[in-house]
């Protein structure tokens, strides 16, 4: 009993110290001896790394987003109703001109005699810009010229110059510019970009499908003798202009709505 309260009275002084943190005496650097905190070194794994390096699974998804694209304005302003006038700036028919009434929209739904000889107006399809206009006479009386006749004239004159007279008056036609007012306020300054005369059969067909025209130029339907002029590829916006061209005399009075021609025109100016 004696020997275990002599080992008892040495071991309780060991399990005391073991609890107690010792003060631990440092000395401090002098000016000029301090030391720098070292920078501890962090251990990540892959995955870690992977979510550093995308924080968000939207930021991830923002940056897969495809680029705004920003629409073409249109360039084509609202024709219907309007009261129009084409001038031409420039070429062989240049400060000549010409004045119509623009049918709206109404037009589509009750025809009648809207676009009848002598009204002084057009139709116009907005879906594939192309205006149309009467040309000849008005009741065949020369002093009562309908609204393309000045263009029909300039073309073919009286319908009897041949195929190479029309090739030549086409071309020196091209680049004419051209501009159309709208109830007095300039609308669209345009440039002619080419013209074409169709063939009868070509042209009939345009008269019963006026937004075919892409399809009609590329069928090239009838007479390959009867084809003047071509109408060409263009990236720019552009509209179509629509008239009747004159026949052979042989076929009497339907010579005068015989061939049809279409002018192309680039917009250069909404």
């Amino acid at each position: 009993m004696k020997r275990l309260r002599i080992i008892s009275f040495f071991i309780l002084p060991l399990l005391l110290i073991g609890c107690y943190s010792p003060t631990v005496s440092a000395s401090i650097p002098a000016t000029g001896e301090q030391e720098s905190t070292p920078v501890p070194t962090i251990k990540t794994t892959e995955e870690e790394v992977n979510r550093i390096e995308k924080p968000s699974g939207v930021r991830s998804r923002i940056r897969e987003l495809p680029p705004l694209v920003t629409p073409t304005p249109d360039p084509f302003p609202d024709l219907y109703g309007c009261n129009m006038q084409i001038e031409f700036i420039s070429g062989p028919l240049e400060n000549q001109s010409s004045e119509f009434s623009v049918l709206d929209r109404s037009y589509f739904l009750d025809k009648a005699d809207k676009f009848a000889v002598g009204k002084g107006t057009a139709v116009y399809y907005e879906d594939q810009p192309y205006m149309i206009l009467h040309s000849s006479y008005v009741n065949g009386n020369i002093l009562k010229p309908m609204e393309a006749e000045f263009i029909r004239k300039y073309l073919e004159h009286w319908g009897n110059k041949g195929d190479e007279y029309i090739q030549n008056q086409i071309d020196n036609l091209v680049g004419t510019q051209v501009n159309w007012y709208c109830n007095d306020g300039l609308v669209l300054e345009t440039k002619i970009n080419s013209a074409v005369r169709l063939s009868h059969d070509a042209s009939e067909r345009l008269w019963l499908e006026p937004l075919q025209i892409v399809d009609i130029l590329e069928d090239k339907q009838g007479l390959a003798s009867e084809w003047i002029g071509e109408i060409l590829p263009t990236g720019q916006p552009s509209l179509f202009l629509g008239f009747c061209g004159w026949g052979p005399s042989s076929v009497g009075s339907g010579r005068y709505t015989y061939y049809r021609y279409l002018i192309n025109f680039v917009v250069e100016t909404p």
